[in-house]
């Protein structure tokens, strides 16, 4: 299903939008105000992007202070973290929210009594869908500006969601640039500011080099398995794609095989899952130069998410699986309004990279699928291409730093720093 298109106009042609609140604006030369900011990210992939954002928000505008819920990466970037959600409460699913539930509700009143307490500037939020739609009516409620950055997946489920986020969004920070659309016609302030895995990425060694730091040799194929950075999911789907290993390694043992571990996860889980599979052939766990290693591999395996995205920025051949429990599934496919799930399928907007989803996420599908596009110069060379026209419409670096302007902005209050590209 073709995804939505953005106006030709792109981000520029927005109106101004103006505070709920007067925020002073800072002349140039003249003391800053002190601005203060509450923000939420519950998973790994926002924890990481709003911890850019905040550090080229600090650049741009040092007299700034940030406290909220989060994870290792927003709190190494100033941010004072209140509760460690990316550790906690990364869920998977309506079983993750029911079994999570007394401890949603607690912080979630936690978090509802500070902003009526310190009241903050703005509330950011950073995707999380769930929970922070229900932060930002709170926040609406108590007159503070809510941010967005990282927008909730409405065109692919929950597409009634819209019309709550144009209700209580004060300013919506997009980072694909067909979501511009789907707001603007909901009268939303919306700025598109690109990718922000541009910011994340980085290559800086050749095929030569991440092997021999590895071990691996340049001259045998090299599979990577990217199993997620949720624990659940590692212990949802590793099993099975390190099955998946043993059945391909059965037909061309000369195949080399490594596990790219999330900061999330501990190595001793990842450990754990290939001592117990007994494997008659070794398998490295991966957690430095995970880009380089990625790039540089024959195929992967990668559990749908921002993982896929990443494959698609780095031109890397793959396959995308998932699986979730049965009430789940059934849920989601009611609500699920487009026909695929991975992202780069989502923005090339057709079927480029194969999905393998519940029953067919087994250890004989991965193995069939990754020798077809092995063994198939032609099909994997397509694949290599498309997964390049969607790395080309993403944008490039600089989303953060996009992102951090358009926030002072609303704010209204001017940068006093370089860009970076000038310090």
């Amino acid at each position: 299903m073709p995804c939505p298109e953005a106006s030709p106009h792109g981000a520029s042609g927005i109106s101004h939008f103006t505070p709920h609140r007067q925020v002073a604006v800072t002349e140039p030369g003249s003391p800053q105000r002190q601005l203060k900011l509450f923000m939420i990210a519950g998973e790994n992939s926002g924890d990481i992007h709003g911890s850019n954002m905040l550090r080229a928000l600090k650049r741009l505008y040092p007299n700034l202070s940030a406290v909220g819920l989060g994870g290792p990466q927003l709190q190494a970037a100033g941010m004072e973290l209140r509760t460690n959600m990316v550790k906690n409460l990364a869920i998977i699913g309506i079983a993750g929210v029911i079994k999570n539930f007394w401890t949603i509700r607690r912080i979630f009143l936690d978090t509802e009594n500070y902003l009526k307490e310190h009241r903050p500037d703005a509330i950011i939020l950073i995707d999380y869908a769930g929970f922070n739609i229900r932060m930002a009516e709170r926040a609406k409620r108590l007159g503070i500006p809510v941010i967005w950055y990282v927008s909730p997946q409405i065109w692919a489920w929950h597409k009634e969601r819209i019309h709550t986020l144009a209700r209580v969004v004060d300013l919506m920070i997009v980072i694909f640039p067909f979501e511009v659309g789907l707001y603007r016609a909901k009268n939303v302030h919306v700025e598109h500011v690109g990718h922000p895995l541009f910011d994340v990425i980085t290559i800086d060694q050749t095929k030569e080099e991440v092997y021999a730091t590895f071990g691996f040799d340049t001259k045998r194929p090299l599979i990577t398995i990217v199993p997620g950075s949720r624990k659940r999911e590692v212990q949802d789907f590793l099993r099975i794609m390190l099955q998946g290993a043993r059945r391909y390694h059965e037909w061309h043992p000369n195949t080399q095989f490594a596990v790219i571990r999330a900061t999330t996860i501990e190595p001793e889980m990842i450990e754990g899952f290939i001592e117990r599979e007994n494997l008659p052939f070794e398998v490295k766990v991966v957690d430095k130069l995970r880009y380089n290693l990625r790039q540089h591999a024959d195929f992967s395996w990668v559990k749908s998410g921002t993982s896929t995205l990443e494959a698609a920025i780095l031109g890397a051949p793959h396959l995308i699986v998932y699986k979730v429990n049965f009430l789940t599934w059934a849920i989601g496919k009611h609500l699920f309004t487009i026909s695929f799930i991975g992202l780069p399928n989502i923005v090339a907007g057709s079927l480029i990279v194969p999905e393998l989803l519940q029953d067919e996420f087994t250890p004989m599908n991965l193995a069939e699928t990754t020798a077809f596009y092995l063994e198939d110069k032609e099909e994997y060379q397509r694949m290599a291409a498309d997964l390049k026209r969607v790395k080309d419409t993403l944008g490039g670096p600089g989303a953060s730093e996009k992102a951090a302007r358009a926030i002072l902005d609303m704010l209204g209050v001017t940068p006093v720093a370089q860009p970076e590209s000038a310090v």
